[in-house]
């Protein structure tokens, strides 16, 4: 990939400084002048990038605009309706106008304060979205009641940032994928959509800083709603929580030098165009077709055509080999008799991995079953009570691999942790295996 960057990159350079520039060549200057209005017709500058980025030709952004606004109006009516709109005045409305006054006026926005259009929905989802076009939203209570003002900021940030960065838009280029070359796989058009969802998050940061919200935040969001293991045993158009948590925190850090607390950054013009963590990169922009315009064009649209191939290709492998190690160590589902009233899901060390592991006891705990899979099957073993000590309560083991001995304790969150052993006649534990945890199912 850096490889095909270089090339592309001494390509531009090349051909921008050819005889065109000049026009000593009629003949030249026209092809250019012609490449620069097909380029026009096809794509439209991006807005954090400054590629040229594929476009539907038959949509324009007024297009995009009146189909954002009429998605906020359809379920405005919808709110108003079931009562579940919260009108200006009210607390949360309120609340969501005053964050998003100041995000505006550090987005890509600021000259379109006017066109700001949202509705705060009674609905106790946490979850907030937006339509495309301008900047408009639409956030849900549910987001609202689980949220300070820093994380709130963050998810208004974002939710505009999809509409700058005009990924709805964007789209289009799975149709043409589709047209010209191989069919775009299911997995392919979600890994494209995740890959949405980053540049979202990473320009939602730098609007959240800029506008005077703590960018570090970001992360805390999404701490509040990691799912464990269980996230990455699908594939996912956004983000799992655990990762985006991790890399906004990252992310956030490295711009926390935009952040001034409570007041919009001076800079925000400055910055919004190159930052740490985007910058625009147009190489046409200041060149008139007819002077190598029209190609650098026609190369961007090019670039930025393969920039997003492989992203999407490199996070759908990514996502396929975290989906299959997920449900490596993913932990059973089992259907337990009544009487088995402690039930735990956690992992084991067994056959020399770490998998999946759903146990339970009975009431007074003289016995269990633990449960793990294991090429391709699911095993299933004996818990029997052995004796407690300073160390914690003993068991013996017993699958159709093997038996030894089982050290767990309870801890405050509710878990059981411990070593399980395997008999061996070397000593009186037998071979350490690794860990044995679960938690509460």
């Amino acid at each position: 990939m850096k490889t095909l960057n270089f090339f592309l990159l001494f390509f531009l350079i090349t051909f921008s400084n050819l005889s065109i520039a000049e026009e000593k060549t009629s003949f030249w200057s026209n092809v250019d002048k012609f490449l620069g209005q097909i380029a026009d017709g096809v794509s439209k500058k991006d807005n954090i990038t400054g590629l040229r980025t594929i476009k539907d030709p038959f949509k324009n952004d007024e297009f995009y605009n009146q189909q954002g606004l009429k998605a906020i109006e359809k379920m405005e009516n919808w709110a108003r309706q079931n009562n579940k709109l919260f009108k200006p005045g009210s607390l949360e409305y309120e609340r969501v106008k005053k964050i998003a006054d100041r995000i505006v006026r550090a987005s890509h926005y600021k000259d379109h304060v006017d066109k700001l259009r949202f509705i705060v929905v009674d609905i106790p989802e946490f979850n907030a979205w937006a339509p495309g076009g301008g900047p408009f939203f639409t956030v849900y209570k549910g987001l609202l009641d689980k949220t300070n003002d820093d994380e709130l900021a963050c998810v208004i940030g974002h939710e505009l940032a999809h509409n700058s960065a005009g990924h709805i838009e964007e789209n289009f280029f799975l149709m043409v994928k589709d047209i010209v070359g191989k069919k775009a796989s299911r997995n392919y058009g979600i890994s494209y959509t995740n890959i949405h969802e980053q540049e979202a998050d990473r320009v939602g940061l730098i609007y959240t800083a800029l506008a005077g919200y703590n960018p570090l935040a970001c992360a805390t969001l999404w701490k509040k709603k990691d799912g464990g293991i269980s996230d990455f045993t699908y594939m996912r158009s956004h983000p799992a929580p655990a990762e985006r948590a991790a890399a906004n925190k990252y992310a956030a850090k490295k711009i926390l030098k935009y952040y001034r607390k409570g007041v919009i950054n001076p800079d925000v013009e400055k910055i919004l165009y190159c930052n740490e963590l985007y910058c625009n990169k147009s190489l046409s922009e200041g060149v008139e077709d007819g002077s190598g315009g029209g190609v650098l064009k026609v190369l961007e649209i090019v670039a930025d055509g393969l920039t997003k191939h492989y992203s999407a290709s490199a996070e759908k492998s990514r996502q396929e080999l975290q989906v299959m190690m997920a449900k490596r160590i993913m932990p059973p589902e089992i259907n337990w008799p009544a009487n088995y009233k402690f039930r735990y899901k956690g992992t084991i060390k067994r056959h020399s991995q770490v998998i999946g592991n759903t146990f339970a006891f009975l009431s007074d705990f003289s016995k269990g079953i633990f449960v793990y899979p294991f090429n391709g099957k699911v095993i299933q073993g004996s818990l029997k009570f052995h004796g407690s000590n300073e160390h914690g309560y003993w068991f013996r083991w017993k699958d159709k691999w093997g038996q030894g001995y089982l050290v767990i304790k309870e801890y405050t969150d509710g878990s059981l942790r411990g070593s399980i052993y395997m008999d061996n006649g070397s000593n009186q534990l037998g071979k350490f295996l690794g860990e044995f945890t679960g938690y509460p199912n």
